[in-house]
């Protein structure tokens, strides 16, 4: 039997969640709205992990993390040609504050500036106490203070990422159309440009692909890369524009902006009401979701299979969908469907899709990421070693620090480095050299190939190497492990992405012109993967399909 609803999003995380935000802001008392989401909980890549680590609750993002906090004297278009906006709008909208207190410090954490966020310490290492693990040789602590002087690295290698990381080379001041031309080549093919060797790849490589990307730099736009104000792609001796950013990381990520929308457009959501505590850490009322007397719904382990216009698309009134729930297959009719999911998923669920935006999504490459969150009792060894950042060269990830989280209540607890707490690594699976549309496929492959407790074992090993002679202990210290394995993590957009034109326009501009009842809405088609950029495509879904009713 099939349903029949005015709108059906396909997508449960910052797309769907804000095209259907979007659309129950505007809704008549007619119209009745279904999400399918074909997890058992919403949020996409903006879904937590939950720890109880001797007593202590902790919690830690799954995926999705890091925004930027709005403050009232906002500029719009201030964060990259406006893309931000619609963010802005929505954290204003949620009523979300200008600034949010973190726990305090104690017990010897007070010598240290610790990161809220995550991204920071890899975005600014200069304003953090950083070591760099040498396998062989040890750790260095804080080497950008003397240009890498203390580095087992070469001279001309020390010289070289100086250059590097104070972006000292340029080779775009004075030339017209810069963003054109950054778009006709790969990042890696600008440093090579600019005298850089694999040395500088090798190490920025691994950010590029945890931050925005999924690859490395050369299998990207270099237009791309100036987007993360990588050096090279803006004049030499200017800032990026995350040099002033005022991030927040809230404990399980961005799974707290998420949830607080979520409980504007079902206000009993979540256990215990709309405050902030219980919409951003507490149990969700799965009761709320799917009530049959509802305008607006939201179905979860609801996996869609099959989406298509009923009849001619240039004349149907309706489109159809069947979905797979409990084993069993489903049907709804919609007369507007949002398809708020990736590209991979939208080329191959939509039946009638047509050549042209079919193609346009063959161009469409992306790269994995694993997030692995390690709880653990203490972070003495880090204090002994006299940082809360690490970076390393050799074995499982690249990255990892302690984090300062917001503070939950005026009775939140202080930070000490006897503190339980989890460590978030974000690990690139990279492949520097292969081809830049197969990167991101080889990196799957690992990622799918390889067994959980491998993978555990690794980090294990990995942290022991490290940390063990500081008094880690992996089996006394390590309080559980969640492992995410994240296979379509980011957009990698090949040069030509953002500017070369077909009949029709770039090829986000031919998918966002959508097919008949079916609109595509995703944050890919922005050319790189965020929650601002998730927002935006969301609500221009919302919109068109309200134009559709």
């Amino acid at each position: 039997m099939a349903e029949s609803y005015d709108v059906v999003v396909v997508g449960g995380g910052f797309s769907g969640i804000s095209a259907l935000y979007e659309l129950s802001k505007q809704s008549k008392a007619s119209q009745r709205y279904l999400l399918l989401e074909n997890h058992a909980i919403f949020g996409g890549e903006a879904k937590q992990n939950e720890f109880e680590v001797d007593g202590q609750r902790l919690v830690a993002p799954q995926g999705s993390n890091s925004g930027a906090i709005i403050q009232p004297d906002f500029a719009r278009g201030v964060y990259g040609g406006g893309r931000y906006d619609v963010y802005a709008d929505y954290w204003r909208e949620l009523d979300m504050p200008s600034e949010f207190p973190l726990e305090p410090l104690a017990g010897g954490a007070e010598r240290y500036e610790i990161a809220n966020d995550h991204y920071d310490p890899m975005v600014r290492e200069s304003r953090y106490d950083v070591g760099y693990w040498f396998k062989g040789h040890g750790w260095v602590k804080n080497p950008m203070v003397d240009d890498f002087a203390r580095t087992p690295w070469p001279i001309e290698t020390q010289r070289s990422l100086s250059d590097f990381v104070a972006n000292r080379r340029d080779a775009i001041t004075g030339r017209q159309d810069v963003d054109e031309w950054l778009d006709g080549m790969t990042y890696g093919a600008l440093l090579e440009r600019l005298g850089y060797g694999l040395e500088a790849r090798r190490y920025i490589d691994p950010f590029i692909a945890v931050s925005n990307f999924g690859v490395c730099g050369d299998a990207i736009s270099a237009f791309a890369a100036k987007r993360l104000g990588l050096p090279g792609t803006i004049p030499s001796g200017e800032k990026s524009r995350f040099a002033t950013r005022n991030p927040i990381s809230f404990p399980g990520g961005n799974a707290a902006i998420l949830r607080t929308m979520l409980s504007r457009i079902i206000p009993d959501a979540f256990i215990g009401g709309r405050s902030k505590p219980p919409v951003m850490e507490g149990q969700v009322n799965f009761g709320a979701l799917d009530r049959e007397d509802a305008r607006v719904r939201i179905r979860l382990r609801a996996t869609v299979t099959r989406v298509a216009n009923v009849g001619n698309p240039e004349r149907s009134e309706h489109a159809e969908l069947i979905y797979v729930r409990d084993g069993r297959l489903a049907k709804i009719r919609a007369r507007a469907v949002v398809m708020a999911t990736g590209g991979w998923v939208n080329r191959r669920v939509v039946a009638d899709l047509p050549d042209q935006i079919r193609d346009a999504y063959g161009r469409f490459n992306y790269g994995p990421i694993l997030t692995a969150n390690v709880a653990i009792r203490n972070w003495r060894f880090f204090d002994k070693l006299g940082f809360t950042v690490a970076r390393w060269f050799e074995g499982l990830g690249w990255h990892v620090c302690v984090r300062r989280n917001v503070a939950n209540g005026a009775d939140a607890r202080p930070l000490t480095p006897d503190s339980p707490i989890v460590l978030t690594f974000y690990i690139p699976f990279l492949h520097p050299g292969a081809d830049p549309a197969s990167q991101g496929a080889l990196g799957r492959q690992q990622l799918l190939e390889t067994s959980y407790a491998i993978f555990e074992q690794q980090l294990r090993t990995c942290m022991t190497e490290m940390f063990g002679a500081a008094g880690f202990d992996a089996r006394r210290d390590i309080a559980g492990i969640v492992l995410n394995r994240w296979g379509h993590a980011y957009l990698a957009p090949p040069p030509g992405f953002f500017f070369n034109k077909d009949a029709g326009g770039t090829v986000s501009d031919i998918i966002r012109m959508g097919h008949g009842r079916i609109i595509f809405a995703h944050s890919d088609l922005q050319g790189n993967m965020s929650m601002a950029h998730a927002m935006r495509e969301g609500k221009r879904g919302a919109l068109t399909a309200a134009s559709m009713l």
